[in-house]
């Protein structure tokens, strides 16, 4: 790779700016094999994939539907182009995992509805959205019935935009029928144009940074020469040839029977680790191994009844037959009601969870939030598996998230079950930390030296009980709060100045600088220009707390400050002074009124 990491005026090596010579030739195959009208590669990820979708379908003042569930790169594009964000909420259960936006969150009516009432009304140049954009699937493996989505968005938005970074495997396996954004062959028009940005460096075999946006034309075609203007706004005069040549072997991969196979592997491999953990969990049950706290393990979310879909009887999930969860989309879905997943009455067969993507769960809390009296808190599992050589994906207060991508074995998630079964052989024996983590006992003695595991973990699963952080967690996210301004305009504002830090104790009342994300679950709960309200400051409070009663667990919130640099010390947030601009200054200020 470092012989052939090539300059841009090696002429047989065509351009990435112009889509010429090879690198086109490769995406005209990609747009092929992905169902797409025409396919760009970028060298940037999927944040910069994102951000050139905004930029090439809307500008300042247009009404844009906006996934409050999308990724920060989507809210970085609002502050770039100047759009108005209209949100739509999705669902969320008692373990904090995010579900889909409800279907009749998208009718015509309810999206009117969210329009004439937001207090951004004012900046749009007009009512009617012109592009809408969607998480799919989920961070947690929640993937849309598309055509669902497409028939209802697509009766006020002539442009979907589906951000399916985690999702670039699904047009090969028959499993996902109709859940990923190119769905439709290729020449239909009569629905909205639909376009799709993927990491292809995620779950497919491409190197880090590569992803692909997909175009399918509809009834609003985007030109693809204008659309490449935004293109060559993110893209680097000098890309990295090897990334580019790692979406086209990605793509290779993918076409034909390939794609099906790999894909199925993966599929297989999930469902078997998923048929373990539930069998290992009934043996220890069966045998009372927990010591004092009685028998416990990892529960895994997924249904525990399954409707045959051949006879229609209902059977565990452990009685249906590997080959028949690895090509039945049924014995996925999301039935309403359904009290395993926590979502309420959601539509018939509009939700599927993704068998690859794999949520455990750690003792304490049920899918309705209601915490119990003894449980152990996700993050000391995943720090464990860390000292194995095991990442997680996404660790919950609760939950453990891992991806069963292309080239997972048996062997793999064997070390992960082999792991899983030391901690439970360590907490079950009252381990003291320095043997479990002799780093932290070094780092933090005074504080953890003569701990043992689950000592920690009931101190840590007490702090939860005590201030309540999964409601509070909970409560944050149902709230939207009231924006008092484009995000375009306040990060305006925090160029300029306008702004000051405050301890986090402060912030109510006054509206956000910068956006603020906390990890997990990594989706913004404040944006620039939004109030702070109530439910948020108890909520990052509660987060300082933890931070500073547990040094070496500390969160990661993107857009907050750290007194002195120390987790423990303080959280701050840059916020927007009383009398900060209200209305994009210069040239960007046409069309726009005063309040």
């Amino acid at each position: 790779m470092l012989r052939s990491d090539l300059s841009i005026s090696v002429t047989e090596l065509g351009s990435l700016l112009d889509h010429s010579g090879v690198v086109g030739a490769a995406e005209d195959y990609a747009a092929r094999v992905f169902g797409a009208d025409f396919s760009m590669f970028v060298t940037n990820g999927t944040s910069t994939s994102n951000k050139i979708v905004l930029h090439g379908c809307v500008t300042q003042g247009d009404a844009v539907l906006i996934d409050r569930n999308c990724h920060k790169s989507v809210q970085h594009g609002l502050s770039m182009t100047g759009s108005i964000p209209v949100y739509l909420r999705p669902l969320r259960n008692g373990y904090g995992i995010i579900g889909p936006i409800a279907l009749d969150q998208l009718q015509p009516a309810a999206i009117d509805a969210a329009i004439t009432s937001t207090p951004l009304r004012r900046y749009m140049n007009d009512e009617a959205p012109v592009y809408a954009v969607i998480t799919n699937s989920t961070y947690d493996g929640l993937c849309y019935d598309v055509e669902a989505v497409d028939h209802a968005l697509g009766e006020r938005v002539d442009r979907i935009h589906f951000d399916e970074a985690w999702f670039a495997y699904a047009r090969f396996n028959p499993l996902y029928a109709g859940r990923y954004g190119m769905y439709r062959e290729s020449g239909d028009s009569s629905g909205p144009t639909v376009l799709t940005t993927q990491s292809t460096h995620k779950l497919l075999a491409a190197l880090s940074q590569a992803s692909m946006i997909h175009v399918r034309q509809g009834r609003k075609p985007i030109d693809r020469d204008r659309f490449n203007e935004a293109f060559m706004m993110h893209a680097s005069t000098s890309p990295q040839y090897a990334i580019i040549a790692s979406n086209d072997v990605s793509t290779a991969m993918m076409d034909g029977a390939s794609g099906v196979s790999l894909t199925q592997e993966s599929i297989q491999e999930a469902i078997a680790f998923r048929k373990t953990m539930v069998r290992v969990g009934r043996e220890i049950i069966k045998r009372d191994e927990g010591g004092s706290r009685g028998p416990w393990w990892f529960g895994v979310w997924q249904p525990d009844v399954i409707v045959d879909p051949v006879g229609g009887d209902e059977c565990d999930f452990s009685a249906v037959s590997d080959e028949v969860l690895g090509r039945e989309p049924r014995c996925w879905t999301l039935a309403p009601g359904a009290a395993w997943h926590g979502f309420g009455d959601l539509a018939q067969g509009y939700c599927m969870l993704d068998p690859i993507k794999v949520t455990l769960l750690t003792p304490g809390i049920d899918s309705l939030g209601e915490l119990a009296t003894w449980g152990i808190p996700a993050e000391l599992v995943s720090r464990f598996l860390e000292t194995r050589g095991i990442v997680v994906e996404k660790t919950g207060d609760y939950t453990l998230l891992f991806l069963f991508s292309i080239g997972i074995t048996r062997g793999k998630w064997g070390t992960l079950v082999d792991a899983l079964f030391d901690f439970k052989t360590l907490y079950d024996r009252d381990a003291p930390l320095r043997e479990v983590f002799p780093d932290l006992a070094r780092a933090h003695g005074d504080r953890y030296g003569a701990l043992t595991l689950p000592m920690l973990g009931d101190e840590m699963h007490a702090f939860m009980l005590e201030t309540e952080l999964p409601r509070k967690l909970e409560r944050a996210y149902e709230t939207l709060p009231e924006p008092v301004m484009p995000p375009d305009v306040a990060y305006e504002n925090l160029v300029r100045g306008k702004v000051r830090m405050l301890p986090v104790g402060e912030m109510a009342g006054h509206a956000s600088a910068v956006m603020v994300v906390p990890y997990p679950p990594g989706i913004p709960i404040l944006m620039p220009g939004e109030n702070v309200e109530a439910a948020i400051v108890e909520y990052l409070e509660a987060l300082q707390a933890f931070d500073r009663r547990f040094p070496g667990f500390a969160h990661h919130v993107l857009g907050v400050a750290l007194d002195g640099g120390e987790r423990h010390s303080g959280y701050r947030v840059s916020c927007l002074l009383d009398d900060a601009t209200t209305v994009a200054g210069g040239s960007a200020a046409a069309g726009r009124s005063e309040p």
